[in-house]
């Protein structure tokens, strides 16, 4: 298990996400920035709510955070693309101008030959990830029976719960409560009014996505941001106090990129969805004075399509 975190350590060492080449942009930090605005605004507006009886944001409020969550996920996404653009330029600083898929390809061939290297690969990349996933687990499954049954309870207690088994626990802990509540009331209280009984019920579930559901799902994508931002930190610094240290999330986030490089030999049929993202990141990320060129490489993309596409027709 050390070997292959070992290998897998050096091969994250040797090509470390692009976003590692762009730290010191711009966009960057204005998305972690934006993402931390957005949480602050939201937290305060919930202790206005709970302490002082108040709000400092309404619907439309709530409603324009999240299109000011847009901005921020297209800065990422120059993020990711100056980074690769960047690192290209370090290995190869006479390059003058480099086209916008020029750093993945030369990435990708990179790769494929530091894994055959590394890991003696003689079939497929597929072949390797299976393998790979097969000892990983064996191996894991191995240390963890070898631990003592008392130890291995003590340590899961204070593991954190599963979305799925947090949704129960809150699911009981809301029946428990309603349940409490409906208990306390007399019946005449519960059956005197029934009309008044289901507009009060109506109201409480509007508040309770105002005041609840709303900002929650306002707050989950800038929450993700910053959170795997503090967790990439925690983990890079984990690794530099102990090179062998590999978590169970970087190994299988090693082996989506292993299966990812064994899926770009694949020949796709159908590409419209890829062709239109592609497209829409190229014009959202260039610059103003590239705009034309762009506009007019898609129209040109456009016609050698309808005219592959005839030419399969007549076939």
């Amino acid at each position: 298990m050390e070997a292959i975190a070992d290998k897998i350590r050096h091969y994250r060492q040797t090509f470390r996400p692009p976003v590692f080449y762009a730290l010191n942009s711009l966009a960057l930090w204005l998305s972690i920035g934006l993402a931390m605005l957005i949480l602050g605004l939201l937290f305060f507006d919930l202790y206005l709510r709970i302490a002082t009886n108040t709000y400092l944001l309404g619907k439309v409020d709530q409603a324009w955070l999240i299109v000011y969550e847009v901005p921020m996920l297209f800065g990422l996404m120059q993020v990711y693309f100056q980074g690769a653009e960047r690192r290209y330029r370090l290995l190869y600083p006479t390059a003058r101008r480099i086209h916008f898929r020029t750093p993945y390809a030369i990435l990708a061939k990179e790769k494929h030959a530091y894994l055959r290297t590394t890991f003696a690969l003689n079939g497929d990349l597929r072949a390797l990830a299976k393998h790979l996933i097969e000892e990983w687990e064996w191996r894991r499954e191995i240390k963890t029976r070898a631990q003592e049954p008392l130890s291995r309870l003590a340590t899961g207690f204070f593991k954190l719960p599963s979305p799925s088994n947090f949704a129960a626990y809150m699911t009981g802990l809301v029946a428990v409560l309603a349940g409490i509540v409906i208990a306390t009331l007399s019946g005449e209280a519960l059956f005197a009014d029934l009309e008044q009984f289901l507009i009060d019920t109506w109201h409480l579930i509007v508040q309770l996505w105002l005041a609840i559901v709303l900002p929650f799902a306002v707050c989950v994508l800038p929450a993700a941001v910053v959170l795997v931002w503090i967790k990439q930190i925690g983990e890079t610094l984990l690794e530099c106090v102990n090179d062998q240290f590999l978590s169970h999330t970087a190994f299988y986030r090693f082996i989506s990129e292993v299966l990812e490089l064994h899926d770009r030999g694949e020949r796709l049929l159908m590409r419209k969805t890829r062709a239109w993202a592609y497209w829409t990141v190229r014009l959202t990320i260039a610059p103003l004075e590239d705009i034309p060129r762009i506009w007019r490489c898609i129209k040109r993309a456009k016609a050698i399509a309808q005219r592959s596409g005839r030419v399969r027709v007549h076939e």
